[in-house]
């Protein structure tokens, strides 16, 4: 191990390096050296270690690529405080609705959705991204026609009262198992933060009616309802 301040006093010019003979010099840029580079304390890290993490910052799941593999580091992850400040890089308000682990899950996966903004297939992924207990999503965005003379058939696909002109149901088939006892989250509040969520991907000028089913379970590694 080189001594304190031998580090940055090498970086210097000549001339300052052969004009310390009292080491003074070398002794004042220790004291430097140990705010930059300091590596022996986990807890308050050298600036030098601090900027080699940056990049961390920004891979809220660890994962990265080396050629065609991929690589987990559980160590080079942003840290749970820094994901709500990310997801608003991602444009995801929810986040308060998720945990760190659900957030890492979602920030990672959103990206490539916001090509199909608008889009019935937009919110069906990000549903399915943001609830992995959910097992099927099915939105009718096509509402039951208005009364057409010589075309409607009552009580088929025509209802006698006002159109719901922009409107669309949303049907979700979520697994039960996931609602045990080993999860606190009743199913009001499951729906509480679907709503959130549809409410967040749905185009604004467009309402909907949710219908959410819990019915299905596991039986033998296969669902059924």
């Amino acid at each position: 191990m080189s001594e304190p301040g031998a580090r940055l006093l090498e970086s210097l010019p000549a001339i300052y390096r052969a004009g310390d003979t009292s080491g003074h010099l070398q002794c004042l840029l220790g004291v430097f050296e140990e705010v930059l580079f300091r590596n022996d304390t986990p807890d308050s890290p050298g600036i030098e270690q601090q900027i080699e993490a940056i990049p961390s910052f920004f891979s809220p799941s660890g994962v990265g690529h080396i050629g065609e593999h991929i690589k987990l580091d559980e160590h080079a992850r942003a840290p749970d405080r820094f994901l709500p400040w990310l997801a608003t890089w991602v444009a995801f308000k929810p986040h308060a609705l998720f945990t760190a682990e659900q957030l890492r899950v979602i920030i990672s996966g959103i990206a490539p959705l916001y090509q199909k903004r608008g889009t019935r297939a937009y919110l069906e992924q990000l549903l399915e991204l943001c609830f992995p207990e959910i097992l099927d999503v099915d939105i009718d965005d096509n509402p039951i026609l208005g009364f057409i003379i010589g075309q409607a058939k009552v009580g088929e696909d025509t209802l006698f009262g006002d159109e719901r002109p922009f409107w669309f149901r949303i049907s979700i088939e979520v697994q039960r198992q996931s609602f045990g006892s080993r999860v606190t989250e009743s199913h009001r509040e499951f729906e509480q933060r679907v709503r959130a969520i549809i409410d967040f991907a749905k185009p604004a000028h467009t309402g909907y009616d949710l219908r959410l089913d819990f019915s299905a379970r596991e039986q033998n590694g296969r669902y059924t309802v």
